[in-house]
């Protein structure tokens, strides 16, 4: 029998699905910027069914609820932006969407992270485990932002938008790399975990 956290998993990543269907199937834009857009749904959901499964079967770690959810919010607000020309009418959202994107990222890599160093399979401090997951979080997102790139470039995704948009995309993809990092450690501390 399946327990409560993977069937919520399971409902979570069936939501991604979900979304694909409607990217693809509802005429909000352009074929190629909805076949874009349905591809990041498409790469974190299969990515975190990847991670996951590596994760159970080499290190007898499980990943929560609320990381799969922390994917799912950041996927599904960036397709409401796209839905509801959220990008279009108020400036600061595609700030807040990278914000909560990178939070996905780097709550998923705290929690890998976290559990391998405290099964002993990796030896990080405190400190160094941040950084790292800062770092990771930073490298991913810039593929995202290459991806963008590449897609206006190739095809008419029209992604990037003015001059600074990537800066500002990065800006604030590291604010909630940072974010994460430090309610974490706020966290851990009031636990009184100790991480070698």
């Amino acid at each position: 029998m399946k327990s409560l956290n993977q069937i919520i998993i399971i409902l979570f990543l069936l939501s991604l699905a979900v979304l694909m269907g409607i990217e693809l199937g509802v005429n909000y834009d352009i074929l190629d910027r909805r076949v874009a857009l349905s591809t990041t749904a498409m790469i974190s959901g299969v990515s975190f069914i990847i991670i996951d499964r590596v994760l159970k079967r080499k290190y007898q770690i499980v990943l929560s609820w609320y990381v799969a959810l922390s994917v799912v919010i950041g996927v599904w607000l960036d397709a409401m932006g796209n839905f509801f020309y959220f990008y279009s009418r108020y400036g600061w959202w595609d700030d807040f969407t990278h914000f909560v994107g990178s939070l996905s990222v780097a709550i998923t890599l705290l929690y890998i992270f976290f559990h391998l160093n405290k099964k002993g399979f990796i030896k990080l401090g405190r400190f160094n485990l941040n950084l790292f997951v800062v770092s990771v979080t930073m490298l991913l997102v810039s593929f995202y932002e290459i991806s963008e790139y590449l897609g206006d470039l190739l095809f008419s995704t029209r992604r990037i938008g003015e001059r600074f948009d990537t800066a500002s995309d990065l800006t604030s993809n590291l604010l909630g790399a940072l974010a994460v990092v430090l309610v974490g450690a706020v966290i851990t501390r009031k636990k009184k975990t100790t991480v070698s």
